[in-house]
């Protein structure tokens, strides 16, 4: 048997639930190029899951750098 990577896709409500995140700026990060998309072939965004916990990830060590900055300034 072989092992492929098989990649999990997550639409952009998913993804929004995942991040707390409404829909529209799920859509909103994949036109600035923060979170890019994947397109069928109808043009239907999908993003990989791994990509989206690593975004996830690095969202929550920003947020709580920022809350610490915030609480020795205080």
């Amino acid at each position: 048997m072989s092992s492929i990577n098989r990649l999990t896709l997550l639409s952009p409500r998913d993804v929004g639930r995942r991040l707390n995140l409404s829909t529209s700026r799920v859509v909103q990060l994949d036109r600035e190029g923060v979170l890019l998309a994947i397109r069928d072939s109808a043009g239907r965004r999908f993003y990989d899951a791994e990509t989206v916990e690593h975004f996830a990830a690095a969202r929550r060590q920003r947020c709580g750098v920022n809350r610490d900055k915030s609480a020795a300034e205080a």
